[in-house]
């Protein structure tokens, strides 16, 4: 059965209509310059303004270096994109730049961007002129949001104080994705989310600042000056209230502490981690509280720097569970395992390449309180393996093998099960 040609052009339209994309808005129609001089705040937020006001849509900007004076908002439903289309090592000549004036000395001023429900900050490098490894200031947060939907996706932080914050403000499902950088203070700050989050990608090291190409990039004798730095000061995931955190492939090199699971105000997290990793921290895995259904932990790779009490510090504050399993440990820090807290700690199927640093008889897994399953594992040195304190409630040691002697101190009184373990001699 044919139809009629009206027909067909009626329908032709409505198709047309129905599938027609948002328009882009350009930064450029309202002023903006992109020569790194111009404050370009102003245009750009009359992009993102218009395109709000017609509903939504891509505020595009074009490669070049947008100076901003002030704190861009970005209204629901709009997104704020750049040219790059994946995860850039870059320096300010290249792709979408914004250069980053505001806030310097002022850590609670506005964010450079904040985020509402529905949005997105994409293919953009954000980088600090003014911060200098001499002279480290404070700056606000480089994007923070609310709501629902809060998407960062291929961005480049340079060299910021205080990188993303999904946590100061209720909100749900955000979504972090190909995130690069050297932040100084915090990297990623997440809390008071209540329905799934997802980080995935992400990877911070110095080198995104040393290497980027630009006058103030630390190098020489300035690079231990900024390691000595981040040791002391820098934070790179920290995760409060979070129900369902998913985490992928992220990853950390010389921070204070590699990831913080920490009580808020609204509570701690639960969720599932694959595949993270933090190298030469000084702790690399800080465990302050969780939810009950606890953290998985697969996959992990965790270093200590010769700072390092542990590479997984379990706090006396912690009630909860936490489970890891193929996770691998080396480096020179003092132990592996340090857990103080009444909750639970399972090891499976983990990998104790390095421990006791300097020699002074520190076990690989030292359980001070709580319960603890430790199977499967290799501890692959001749010393001190496991020890168990006075505190411990329960614990099986079962189906691990030890380099030479199992080396096995327990204190404990209350249900102690060892079987099963075998040694390389």
């Amino acid at each position: 059965m044919s139809m009629p040609l009206s027909m067909m052009g009626v329908i032709a339209a409505v198709v047309l209509c129905g599938g027609a994309a948002a328009a882009d808005f350009s930064p450029a129609d309202f002023g903006a310059k992109g020569d790194g001089k111009t404050d370009d705040t102003a245009a750009i937020q009359a992009a993102l303004d218009a395109a709000g006001a017609k509903g939504g849509g891509v505020v595009q900007l074009g490669v070049g270096q947008y100076r901003l004076n002030g704190a861009l908002v970005v209204p629901s439903g709009v997104t704020l994109a750049g040219v790059w289309q994946g995860p850039h090592f870059s320096t300010p000549n290249q792709g979408t730049t914004l250069l980053a004036y505001a806030g310097r000395g002022k850590e609670d001023a506005p964010p450079l961007i904040t985020l509402r429900s529905n949005t997105s900050v994409k293919g953009l490098t954000v980088f600090h002129p003014e911060q200098t490894i001499d002279d480290i200031k404070p700056y606000p947060w480089v994007i923070q949001g609310s709501g629902t939907h809060l998407n960062v996706i291929d961005v480049t932080l340079l060299n910021p104080y205080k990188g993303i914050d999904f946590g100061t403000y209720p909100h749900e499902m955000h979504y972090i994705r190909n995130v690069y950088g050297c932040p100084l203070r915090i990297g990623i700050h997440l809390d008071k989310c209540t329905d799934i989050g997802r980080v995935e990608n992400v990877h911070f090291n110095p080198n995104s600042w040393t290497r980027a190409g630009v006058p103030n990039a630390p190098k020489d004798n300035n690079w231990q000056k900024l390691v000595d730095y981040l040791q002391g000061n820098c934070v790179a995931f920290e995760i409060g209230r979070s129900d369902w955190e998913y985490m992928l492939n992220t990853f950390s090199w010389g921070c204070k502490v590699g990831y913080r699971f920490f009580q808020s105000g609204a509570g701690p997290t639960n969720g599932n981690f694959l595949g993270i990793a933090a190298d030469w921290a000084v702790t690399p895995l800080l465990v302050e509280q969780t939810q009950g259904p606890g953290l998985l932990i697969t996959n992990g790779q965790f270093v200590g720097s010769p700072a390092s009490k542990a590479a997984v510090h379990v706090m006396a504050t912690h009630t909860g569970v936490v489970q890891l399993s193929n996770c691998s440990f080396w480096g020179p820090h003092e132990r592996v395992v340090l857990n103080e807290g009444p909750g639970t700690v399972s090891l499976s199927q983990c990998n104790f390449v390095n421990w006791d640093n300097n020699d002074k008889g520190a076990p690989a897994v030292d359980i001070l309180a709580g319960s603890v399953i430790i199977q499967a594992c290799r501890f692959a040195q001749d010393k001190a393996d496991i020890h168990l304190g006075p505190d411990v409630r329960s614990a099986v040691i079962m189906g691990n093998q030890f380099s030479d002697t199992a080396r096995i101190e327990n204190k404990s009184k209350a249900d102690v099960q060892v079987l099963g373990n075998v040694t390389l001699k």
